[in-house]
């Protein structure tokens, strides 16, 4: 899920891996890819059987952020994403949340 970071080794972590360990866990589960990022990760969506779209989800929760850098454009991760924010859900309750990719840099 290469656009997505989630909160993993932050305040938010623990809860962002059991909610992924929820959805998808122990399930049979497709993945869209879209290239690799600059460590040579895939970047794909995760799917699972009956539709649902992992990566939504977990944006939709609160528990990931949409990395604009490797899914530029994206709408539908704006949205959730923003939706997420006004809504205090997940990783947004925190006033002022450090994205990942900076909190790795300190």
């Amino acid at each position: 899920m290469g656009s997505l970071p989630c909160m993993n080794g932050k305040a938010f972590g623990q809860r962002a891996k059991q909610a992924t360990s929820d959805l998808a866990f122990g399930k049979e589960v497709t993945r869209q890819t879209h290239g690799k990022d600059k460590y040579g990760r895939t970047l794909a969506d995760v799917l699972l059987l009956d539709g649902t779209n992992v990566n939504h989800t977990l944006v939709k929760q609160g528990w990931c952020w949409w990395y604009r850098k490797y899914a530029p454009g994206d709408t539908v991760l704006e949205r959730l994403e923003k939706e997420a924010r006004e809504a205090k859900k997940g990783l947004w309750v925190d006033p002022q949340p450090v994205p990942p990719w900076e909190w790795r840099k300190q």
